[in-house]
């Protein structure tokens, strides 16, 4: 993890899409994009540096949350990834260095060899995923537990079923 994010992202996702966009030069490419009510600055930020291509979010065009996007999927029978059901908040990989202190906390009690696999690696390269400490010295009780995504419908999501039964 660094200060311009984790060089994972780079390789498995930017530099993927970047590849498929350049065999596809010329061809006008519209990216749908799953970031949800929550995220239009993100949104916006993407559009000014991406100026070169259509986007379109069509959560955030309906106003549909996390939440009501997981209990839309829910209610047409799409099972989520299971990290979702375990508490966590994203479905990054299992040991994701970009994970705060909760986080951690959670891999330590669901995946505790991917724990200690993380917490040796830090110490044989010096230098931790965390800020102020390395892994192994992690307070059991450490970081802010988020929400859980639920899987309640909102009125958005009702409205969302509606249509998609038209």
């Amino acid at each position: 993890n660094s200060p311009y994010g984790a060089p994972c992202t780079g390789m498995l996702k930017k530099k993927v899409r970047k590849k498929w966009e350049n065999e596809h030069l010329g061809e006008p490419l519209t990216y749908v994009w799953g970031m949800d009510a929550n995220e239009k600055n993100r949104a916006e930020r993407l559009i000014q540096s991406q100026p070169e291509y259509q986007h379109e979010f069509p959560l955030i065009d309906r106003q549909i949350s996390k939440q009501e996007a997981h209990a839309i999927l829910d209610r047409l029978g799409i099972a989520r990834p299971k990290m979702y059901d375990l508490g966590f908040l994203n479905n990054n990989c299992v040991g994701c260095v970009k994970g705060g202190m909760w986080y951690w906390n959670q891999i330590r009690r669901h995946f505790p060899d991917v724990f200690e696999q993380r917490a040796k690696l830090e110490r044989n390269i010096g230098h931790s995923c965390l800020n102020g400490m390395y892994l192994d010295e992690l307070p059991l009780d450490a970081g802010r537990k988020n929400d859980e995504i639920s899987q309640d419908c909102g009125v958005m999501c009702y409205l969302t079923l509606e249509e998609l039964k038209e």
